[in-house]
């Protein structure tokens, strides 16, 4: 039998040094004001240093220290010439190893001390996971949970978040969301967060989340029509007035209509908005379906028959799409002049001017009322994201139910008793409990026969605003479901705060009051 042998340890160092023998090296803190702690620079006046420095001695001998910044510092500041040092040896194999045990040995260290600011933390956190370490590892080093190592190395590279969790502004986690933009580039939007209240922090920041998304899906869009030379005008663009006008409003010099090829033959006059529409296409083949072809009553019903003449509403997909609105910009270049019509708007008041006119307006309303619908109903999706989040980790996470429970549960069933056998309602409650199968209903029950009493009437509570989930569509708003307003008002009352596109629906606000921009 072979023996194993193994080299022994490098051996651990007690020493007394000068501070100045002490390369103070990088820390975690990355500054200190020792005008800020008086007493404790008289201490080590009067008594010197009396918790041993712990430091390293580096492969060229330097001995950097690795907690006792502080206490160094101030043993330089008092003329101390001698100080207690534990010199530990260098085991680690890399500089980014090395790094790492640095930086989580020097968190923990400071935690029971004079502390670390809550930004020179997340930043130590941040410094580790760029330095190689994994989340698991900083978890273990730290003691912390993994979402919070996730969360505190979000915020240790955003400055602005930094800066507002030291202050006290944000906790950790809604500095990590500003954290999210900051990467992002978004100054926007962090400018929009930090001016933001608590209460309604997360449908803001779920609002901005998807602005986000809008201004990319944009940009895709538009790119197409950027490289032919048209100016794209911004996603939010609302109106010109009347001093730019629409090819129906133009003609050319000879009085002939604008058409589609004379705007493409000149794009450098012209500006396009992508408008965002509703479009229906066949499940099966892609193909565009107009809305007039759909029986829209068999919705949601897959053994309901069309109307003849009609599809079934279940056999096609919706999904928005952007269609251009051209703009121009210099009627001149163009060679274009006002439609007759259009110029009797401005300088007479006989008939056809005025039914001209009243078209314009009119159609300038139904544009502003399409666009409120469709902002509202963003807002609505957000709210819904928000809601569900609360939903998955607080309300439905307990393990005993609010006090209200008992009686929300029987008032609703009471007034509806078909609730839970909502279409859909299996789904919702797949997603709010997080089951995985096909069955939610069968993986309820088996959860039922395992959990308190106290567990069982939270997932009852579950299955009824499962239900009530499932009803939430994006415009609910404006069809006001079934008990709405009433599941509203108890999420209410256990803590969840209402984005004001639900205030409609619980009756706090109007449709016009909602501000979309």
């Amino acid at each position: 039998m072979t023996a194993t042998h193994t080299a022994p340890a490098a051996a651990l160092e007690v020493a007394q040094l000068h501070p100045d023998a002490l390369d103070i090296g990088e820390n975690v803190r990355d500054s200190v004001d020792l005008t800020q702690t008086p007493d404790f620079v008289e201490s080590i006046r009067e008594n010197g240093v009396l918790e041993a420095i712990s430091a390293v001695r580096t492969a060229d001998g330097t001995i950097v220290v690795r907690d006792g910044q502080r206490r160094t510092l101030a043993a330089r500041e008092t003329g101390r010439t001698t100080i207690p040092v534990v010199i530990y040896p260098d085991t680690e194999g890399s500089d980014k190893a090395r790094a790492v045990d640095r930086i989580g040995k020097q968190i923990t260290a400071n935690r029971h001390r004079k502390g670390l600011t809550a930004a020179q933390h997340t930043r130590g956190v941040a410094q580790m996971l760029e330095f190689g370490a994994s989340i698991t590892k900083v978890s273990k080093t730290l003691a912390m949970d993994k979402k919070d190592v996730k969360a505190q190395a979000a915020v240790g590279k955003a400055e602005a978040a930094r800066a507002a969790l030291d202050a006290g502004q944000l906790d950790l986690a809604h500095a990590a969301v500003v954290a999210e933009f900051e990467e992002a580039g978004d100054t926007e939007a962090v400018e929009k967060l930090l001016t933001t209240r608590s209460y309604d922090f997360d449908h803001v920041a779920e609002r901005l989340r998807g602005l986000r998304e809008e201004r990319e899906a944009y940009a895709r869009a538009a790119a197409p029509f950027e490289k032919k030379g048209f100016t794209i005008l911004p996603h939010d663009h609302v109106s010109f007035g009347e001093e730019v006008q629409s090819p129906s409003d133009l003609v050319s010099a000879d009085g002939d209509e604008v058409t589609q090829e004379m705007i493409d033959a000149a794009p450098q006059f012209w500006a396009v908005f992508l408008g965002l529409n509703d479009a229906f296409f066949d499940k099966a083949t892609g193909e565009r379906v107009d809305y007039d072809d759909v029986d829209w009553d068999t919705e949601d019903d897959d053994s309901a028959v069309p109307d003849e003449g009609l599809r079934h509403a279940n056999t096609v997909d919706y999904r928005p799409e952007y269609l251009p609105e051209y703009w121009c910009i210099d009627q001149d270049g163009a060679e274009l002049e006002p439609h007759p019509i259009i110029d009797a708007v401005d300088g007479s008041g006989n008939g056809h001017a005025e039914a001209a006119r009243a078209v314009r307006e009119q159609e300038a309303k139904d544009k502003q009322e399409r666009r409120r619908v469709r902002e509202l109903n963003k807002q609505a999706e957000a709210a819904t994201t928000v809601r569900r989040e609360f939903l998955r980790t607080s309300l439905l996470a307990r393990k005993t139910p609010p006090k209200t429970a008992a009686t929300y549960v029987a008032t609703t069933l009471a007034r509806d008793p078909g609730l839970i056998s909502e279409y859909k309602a299996a789904e919702s409650l797949g997603e709010l409990l997080g089951f995985k199968g096909y069955y939610p209903g069968r993986e309820l029950a088996e959860q039922v026969a395992k959990v308190s009493e106290a567990r069982a009437q939270v997932l009852l509570l579950a299955l009824v605003i499962a239900a009530q989930e499932s009803r939430m569509v994006k415009d609910a708003w404006r069809s006001k479901p079934k008990n709405a307003d009433q599941y509203l008002s108890f999420l209410m009352e256990q803590g969840y705060t209402l984005a004001a596109v639900e205030e409609i629906i619980t009756g706090q606000l109007t449709f016009d009051e909602v501000a979309i921009d």
